[in-house]
């Protein structure tokens, strides 16, 4: 009888390394390009590319009087034309799949990376947002070796473990359940309760008198970047893992540390959140750099004219504002010919 369960587990295990060998070698190229075609992408990178830049909106968004649209990665290519740069980027992706994009390069990979790093897609909105499903069955080809079982996963649905409602749920217990960390002592314990008394006109900076929409945009700013960067937070992993596989094949990795209004978050919130925010940056410049990346530190680098759509907390901004970025990346870019 054990000899019978053997040999079947074993002609099992048989099948499914056939149908995956098959898989992969017939449609698995033309599946990749229809549901993951910026993994794609990095998969059929040409020869001779110095720089790939992952990127998300922030990147191609623009004003409608703009100077220039031209992007910030196109930017950095029209300040830096002796360097090939290869742009690769869609809408609210974050570290947890540009890992999945890089870990795509084949044959060819660039000499550098430069990848997007958005302060606020370390906050629990982010980690637990309902994009998250939709993101992840755009990586769901490539999430393990097994293309086969990949592929047979996406035809199920299978791309996500919880439900819009778990992460909602998950996203307002983080609120409640991480306490903010001060070297001093301040009368909000977590986001729950900062954000709370900002909607009630009670945490706003003494001497002020703001509008709804101001104070609507206050509570924006606490939930997007009231937190304290820890080793447990899951973009922390996929960042590393970006590094270590840096690393490993000899590709340097820079870190696009996105701007950020500063200035309106003052004068929104106050000081306290500033405080948050220079923190959080300087975790990750010392870790990343301590790795053997270039953290690319833009956070605090344009003023509050240089940013659009400013009914929300997005890295949007105007021609001089994607301009001053792109020739901070080209400066210290290290690219050698």
């Amino acid at each position: 009888m054990k000899k019978k369960i053997l040999y079947k587990s074993l002609l099992f295990l048989l099948i499914i390394v056939c149908i995956n060998v098959i898989y992969s070698y017939t449609f698995f190229s033309s599946d990749l390009k229809k549901n993951s075609p910026c993994a794609y992408q990095c998969q059929l990178l040409p020869a001779g590319i110095d720089v790939v830049y992952f990127g998300e909106s922030s990147n191609t968004a623009f004003a409608k009087d703009d100077s220039t649209r031209k992007s910030i990665s196109g930017l950095v290519q029209f300040f830096n034309p002796e360097i090939k740069i290869a742009t690769i980027d869609t809408f609210a992706v974050h570290a947890g799949i540009y890992k999945h994009w890089t870990f795509q390069f084949k044959e060819n990979k660039p000499k550098a990376l430069v990848v997007t790093m958005n302060l606020r897609s370390f906050d629990a909105a982010w980690i637990n947002s309902t994009l998250e499903t939709p993101l992840l069955k755009s990586i769901r080809l490539v999430q393990t070796p097994v293309y086969g079982f990949n592929r047979l996963a996406l035809a199920l649905k299978m791309p996500d473990e919880k439900t819009e409602k778990e992460r909602e749920q998950d996203m307002l217990q983080t609120w409640i359940d991480d306490e903010l960390s001060f070297p001093y002592p301040f009368r909000y314990k977590n986001v729950r309760q900062w954000d709370d008394a900002m909607a009630n006109g009670e945490a706003k900076p003494i001497g002020t008198e703001f509008t709804n929409e101001q104070i609507i945009l206050g509570c924006h700013y606490i939930k997007g970047f009231a937190f304290n960067i820890r080793e447990s937070n899951p973009r922390i992993k996929d960042f590393d893992e970006i590094v270590e596989w840096g690393n490993e094949n000899k590709v340097k990795i820079y870190f696009n540390l996105l701007a950020e209004n500063i200035k309106e978050a003052e004068y929104l919130v106050g000081k306290e959140l500033v405080y948050l925010m220079r923190q959080n940056r300087d975790y990750l410049v010392n870790r990343y750099t301590k790795m053997g990346a270039v953290v690319i530190d833009n956070m605090e680098l344009l003023e509050p004219e240089n940013f659009i759509d400013r009914n929300w907390t997005t890295e949007h901004y105007n021609d001089k504002g994607r301009i001053a970025i792109a020739k901070n990346i080209v400066k210290q870019l290290s690219i050698k010919k």
